[in-house]
């Protein structure tokens, strides 16, 4: 009974209907064979909160790359909450990207002005040139926005909007008070809105 329980496991990891938890459990038996299933499931996450974060594919990827490898690390030690995993590795992404922001000093080698949102690449690609330009210049100013926020505000915006948290999960992830959060969003929101119409005018000058 006990063997059939083990592989009817086993098959819903291969097949990917079981939730998070499971398939952490199935990385705890057979690490090697099952944490790929477990990076492909949310690798587009993590990389999309770097890359908000930084505005630079290359630093998001290094991001996924450190997140991942402290996952694979802290599986055995792992513990199952009454929240979801995800909510874990938001945390582990926004503690990861604000670490390497410190550690760098600068956002001189984060910056990519210009460049298309890398997550609406195959939705674009397919577009006319006039559907193009116009979601690449709103992309633009959204990314060059963010750009001019403290890391604290950016990182609690591409939490709530990217990886779509409530405000208490991200005030786990970011380790504060749920009011410290709220004022923290809508600081940033209305600072990013400011931001967002001055580079318009700035365009249309």
């Amino acid at each position: 009974m006990a063997d059939k329980q083990q592989n009817d496991s086993k098959y819903k990891c291969i097949e990917g209907d079981n939730n998070d938890w499971e398939l952490i459990r199935c990385c705890r038996t057979e690490k090697d064979k099952y944490f790929p299933l477990l990076i492909k499931r949310h690798y587009v996450l993590v990389v999309n909160i770097g890359y908000r974060f930084f505005l630079d594919r290359g630093t998001a990827e290094d991001v996924a790359q450190e997140v991942f490898l402290t996952l694979y690390n802290e599986l055995d030690r792992l513990q199952e909450g009454k929240q979801p995993f995800v909510h874990w590795l938001c945390r582990i992404t926004s503690n990861s990207c604000r670490t390497l922001y410190r550690k760098r000093n600068s956002e001189r080698n984060a910056v990519a002005l210009g460049r298309l949102d890398h997550w609406y690449g195959e939705a674009v690609s397919g577009a006319g040139s006039e559907y193009n330009d116009e979601k690449s210049t709103a992309i633009r100013y959204v990314n060059e926005a963010l750009q001019t926020l403290k890391p604290d505000e950016r990182m609690a915006l591409v939490l709530s909007y990217i990886a779509e948290l409530k405000t208490r999960d991200i005030a786990l992830a970011m380790k504060a008070p749920e009011y410290t959060i709220r004022r923290l969003l809508r600081r940033a929101e209305e600072k990013l809105r400011k931001s967002i119409i001055q580079l318009k005018l700035e365009d249309h000058a």
